[in-house]
């Protein structure tokens, strides 16, 4: 008979003030946009790299190189991050952080972007 479990999976969360100074002092991390050119997104983090999240675990010995691993989706209610982070953790890649707000919020913010062209 098949049967279900539920388990707990904890993830770290960055603020967009956190990141604004890890890019600023050039901090060993990556930044993953995990948008990619879904649901209209026009912008990305300045200096992100782009890994739409279904392409995720395929892609993930592209961020061994970094110490952090900051992923992010288009907004707070978006999942793809928290799902990127979970596939990551569960990958045993260490060091995930995921920033909750989004491209939306980096945007609103008027923090450094680039447009992106898919």
């Amino acid at each position: 008979m098949a049967y279900q479990i539920n388990f707990e999976l904890t993830l770290d969360c960055l603020d967009k003030d956190e990141i604004l100074d890890r890019i600023n002092n050039n901090a060993d991390c990556v930044i993953v946009d995990t948008v990619g050119g879904y649901d209209g997104n026009q912008y990305k983090i300045k200096g992100a790299k782009t890994i739409p999240y279904p392409e995720i675990a395929d892609r993930r010995s592209e961020l061994s190189p970094y110490h952090e691993i900051i992923v992010y989706c288009k907004h707070k209610t978006c999942s793809a991050s928290k799902k990127v982070a979970s596939i990551l953790t569960l990958l045993k890649v260490p060091n995930i952080k995921v920033y909750e707000g989004g491209i939306d919020e980096w945007v609103d913010s008027g923090l450094p972007i680039e447009e992106v062209y898919y």
